[in-house]
């Protein structure tokens, strides 16, 4: 009931799930209505049979399965036909043409339809049709079936993934936010924590939200292919498309977690860098604290605002401070130059990648 609940309430993947059960049970209905009443075919399983599985997740898949699917019916129709006129013998047809036909199944193009040439080969031999509807019927009930599934998931809702993609970049990158924060407020400790390798744990975790992040953007670029709603949904600027965001910020992951490995390192006083000074030390958070607001920002798509570039510009500005006060030998140790140019360079890198669209 709570599933339910969400699926009625609001936008989500329970809206979608719940929207494509109602379709899938409306086309299968209504291709056995048309198959059986008006049609009157004999054995009108295939019509809802094949209309239940075209209404895919995304109109595309509906088009590749109605493809597949027919395809693989008129094979095995036509294999089951061809064998039955060649061998005489009940047991043996049925042996050759379901051998055959899952054979014939293992070609990749016919996806996940290729075990059912096969499986149709042996329904048609077992049902007792004859030649002359196995020709005619059957492969008119698939693509009757096949083209009313495909005809209400492409106009009756189609299914559109813009948000599950804008709301899974959006929980990358305030992960590396918050994580770019906390390891601020750890530089500006007078003390090395105790436990400096959390943070390269986290950063190195971070992966599975990229991976998330980058199948969420994949099933929201393949839903606009062939849907007729990607004329009224408004994508918006480039800098605000979710798979240009996803880049961004799987491209900074990588430098996050150099930064992280960094920080872990000058903590623990590997040779031969050493815990920075405290004025190293607050700089560089800084640094961080401004990139974290740039990354939240690339985030929710403000890339092409003010406020994201002032973000930038202020992040800009504290890496040159940073820079100046290196430059200057007479304020800095060589091992806490050592430990903040470790952690400087990733920085700098991951506000380029952030601020190229």
């Amino acid at each position: 009931m709570r599933w339910f609940d969400r699926a009625v309430r609001a936008p989500g993947p329970e809206r979608v799930a719940l929207v494509q059960a109602i379709k899938a049970t409306g086309a299968a209905v209504l291709a056995w209505v048309v198959a059986s009443r008006v049609f009157d075919f004999s054995q009108p399983f295939l019509a809802p049979w094949s209309a239940i599985f075209i209404v895919e997740a995304t109109v595309y898949r509906s088009v590749r399965s109605a493809a597949q699917q027919i395809s693989a019916v008129t094979v095995a129709v036509v294999l089951t036909t061809a064998v039955a006129a060649v061998i005489p013998w009940e047991l043996l047809t049925l042996t050759v043409a379901v051998l055959v036909g899952l054979l014939i199944g293992q070609w990749h193009r016919f996806g996940e339809s290729g075990p059912w040439i096969g499986i149709t080969a042996l329904l048609l031999l077992t049902s007792g049709a004859t030649a002359e509807t196995l020709l005619v019927e059957r492969l008119a009930e698939t693509v009757l079936g096949a083209g009313i599934g495909l005809v209400i998931n492409a106009t009756i809702f189609p299914p559109v993934y813009g948000d599950t993609a804008r709301r899974a970049t959006h929980r990358l990158a305030t992960e590396l936010a918050a994580l770019l924060t906390d390891l601020a407020t750890v530089l500006r400790e007078n003390e090395p924590p105790p436990h400096a390798d959390a943070w390269a744990r986290q950063a190195k975790a971070a992966i599975g939200l990229v991976r998330q992040a980058e199948r969420a953007v994949e099933w929201s670029a393949e839903s606009r292919r062939l849907n007729l709603r990607q004329r009224v949904v408004r994508l918006g600027t480039p800098t605000e498309d979710p798979g240009w965001v996803f880049i961004s910020l799987r491209n900074v992951w990588p430098y996050v977690e150099e930064i992280a490995q960094a920080v872990r390192t000058v903590v623990e006083h590997q040779r031969p860098f050493v815990y920075p000074d405290t004025v190293s030390r607050t700089g560089f958070a800084e640094v961080l604290d401004r990139l974290a607001d740039v990354v939240r920002l690339r985030g929710e798509g403000h890339s092409g605002g003010a406020d994201f570039d002032a973000a930038v510009e202020s992040a800009r500005s504290a890496l040159d401070d940073l820079d100046d006060r290196l430059e200057a030998p007479e304020t800095v140790t060589f091992g806490s130059a050592a430990g903040v140019l470790a952690m400087l360079l990733p920085a700098r890198h991951a506000l380029r990648e952030l601020t190229t669209f």
